[in-house]
């Protein structure tokens, strides 16, 4: 188990801290609290999907995490969710040199981040893909 440290922004750009513990071995669990509350759980098929899972229950106190699995240009291949569990992710970007890859749990910039729905669509137009209610999955 690994624990990790991340910030939340809401309204007003009040910050508050979330505590997240990390479980990788057989499927994926992600358990996450904010100071003063109990422990939610997440379990998915991989830890990108629980991270999905954590944000949009964060969305809905309208806060948004703080962390490179949230910004609008991270989104892991099928490969990588497969090889780490959906733990690292490709920078998108139509430049051909070398793919940045980036730990979804890192720390990022308020400024860095969007919602769920915000990041799906973006994926969506990188890859020039219809925006529609489909692959909601991720």
């Amino acid at each position: 188990m690994e624990s990790v440290e991340l910030l939340a922004v809401g309204r007003g750009s009040s910050v508050v801290p979330v505590s997240f513990e990390i479980l990788d071995r057989e499927g994926a669990s992600l358990r996450m609290k904010f100071s003063d509350g109990d422990w939610k759980s997440f379990t998915e098929s991989n830890l990108f999907k629980c991270l999905l899972s954590a944000r949009t229950d964060l969305e809905k106190e309208d806060l948004l995490l703080c962390c490179q699995g949230a910004r609008p240009d991270v989104f892991p291949s099928g490969m990588q969710q497969q090889m780490d569990n959906g733990r690292f992710a490709a920078v998108l970007s139509r430049s051909a040199e070398e793919k940045e890859i980036v730990d979804i749990f890192a720390a990022a910039e308020p400024s860095q981040v969007t919602s769920v729905e915000g990041q799906r669509v973006a994926v969506y137009q990188f890859f020039n893909l219809p925006i529609s209610d489909a692959g909601r999955d991720a």
